[in-house]
């Protein structure tokens, strides 16, 4: 054992304090969450971030606690809750950026989508007033998944399906199983289904332009009214149906049931290849049926909702099938007329119907004389000739017609004055 000296011990003492002293003393570093500049975990030192967020071009998340700076595009994943922002500037596939935020109510959001946009937090202005949305700014669309029928609703789901397969097959049960889809077509997911299924959405518009098969004609049991009942239901109010159908067009204007009759008819192909135009123009004369004819006009409307169909439709004088339609002679086809003047409201006149303008009419009014001459009655200015001479017959008891001949030539304003009168 050694034994020191009490001097040595004290010596040691007094030279130890002023290091434990400096050592007390002195501050800590600092540390990362000391940094007024950035945000750091409680749990994870090391984990920080920048207080104020910095937005890229791509959407990022917005940590907690960040402050977001003005004049972002901001948006919630509704199903992390985290909310991720990007700068507001025009991206690939956009029409352009939004010079603010739009925000969309909750009650008006499809649960399918999964992003919604949030309003940012107000802030001091230097101008008078807020700025506006671009005109050119991208338009909310509400069409999204569309979510199956809950399990309670499996008779109904078996239901369905039995029809699909048996109007496919031309099965012996295909008069009730037209009855169940027109009855199920109502609703927006089985009306989906229908519109994605490309045989049988032409089997639905054979049958609606009055051609069945030799085992189903179109006419026995009502069938062409039927399909034609369902087509409507299936796309009516339902954009999502209207796309699909969309990836159908062709088939739609152009369904083989059509080639099929030209060469039984013998024809062959020097009349072209038939169209949907031409298909239910050359039956219109043998419709004595105007419930399902009225049913028809209904299923072109919300065909021509979709612009490939629309413009094709146009193109074939779809027009001119129209306006044949509305002169059908004899008081039961009424109805039918006031159909075909929604038909072209909804879809060329009224914007607040969704129609779009500036397709049709590209014409100003007829004089009266063309449009009496048969070889000409049927052309895009002699709507209103038409319309007038119904109304004069039935004592103007028809409402509709006087609007409908008003929006005519509101829309052919721009026009000017009526076409002079040309060689007859």
């Amino acid at each position: 054992m050694v034994y020191l000296p009490s001097r040595s011990i004290l010596g040691f003492v007094c030279l130890s304090l002023p290091i434990l002293a400096l050592a007390v003393s002195s501050p800590p570093e600092a540390s990362p969450a000391a940094d007024a500049d950035l945000i750091c975990s409680t749990t994870d030192p090391t984990d920080c971030y920048p207080k104020t967020f910095e937005p890229t071009k791509d959407f990022q998340v917005i940590k907690e606690g960040q402050n977001i700076p003005p004049g972002l595009h901001v948006r919630m994943n509704i199903w992390s809750g985290e909310k991720e922002a990007r700068l507001n500037v025009p991206m690939e596939g956009e029409e352009g950026a939004v010079d603010g935020v739009l925000e969309i109510p909750t009650d008006q959001l499809p649960t399918e989508q999964s992003v919604i946009v949030v309003p940012q937090p107000e802030q001091e202005e230097d101008s008078e007033s807020k700025p506006v949305l671009p005109k050119d700014a991208p338009v909310y669309e509400a069409a999204g998944k569309i979510s199956p029928p809950t399990p309670e609703s499996s008779d109904e789901i078996t239901t369905f399906q039995k029809a699909m397969i048996t109007i496919q097959m031309e099965a012996r049960a295909f008069d009730s199983a037209l009855d169940d889809l027109r009855d199920l077509s109502h609703d927006i997911y089985y009306g989906l289904e229908i519109a994605k299924d490309g045989p049988v959405l032409e089997k639905l518009i054979c049958l609606t332009l009055g051609y069945g098969t030799e085992k189903m004609p179109a006419r026995e049991n009502g069938r062409d009214h039927k399909a034609a009942n369902i087509l409507a239901s299936s796309i009516q109010n339902n954009p999502t149906a209207l796309k699909e159908v969309s990836e159908f067009w062709k088939m739609v204007m152009y369904p083989s049931c059509g080639i099929v009759e030209q060469m039984k008819s013998g024809k062959g192909a020097e009349k072209g290849i038939p169209n949907f135009v031409s298909m239910l123009r050359a039956r219109l004369g043998r419709e004595k049926d105007a419930g399902a004819l009225k049913a028809k006009v209904g299923a072109i409307s919300g065909l021509l909702k979709e612009p490939l169909i629309r413009d094709e439709f146009l193109e074939k004088g779809g027009m001119e099938l129209l306006l044949a339609i509305f002169l059908k002679k004899g008081e039961q086809f009424d109805g039918v007329r006031m159909k075909v003047a929604q038909l072209v409201n909804d879809n060329f006149l009224d914007e607040g119907m969704g129609a779009k303008l500036g397709v049709w009419p590209k014409m100003p009014r007829s004089e009266k004389k063309v449009c009496d001459s048969k070889a000409r009655m049927l052309e895009d200015g002699c709507w209103e000739t038409h319309v007038e001479a119904f109304m004069e017959r039935v004592g103007g008891d028809e409402e509709w017609a006087g609007d409908f001949v008003k929006s005519l030539g509101e829309r052919r304003a721009r026009f000017g004055s009526s076409v002079k009168d040309r060689e007859l």
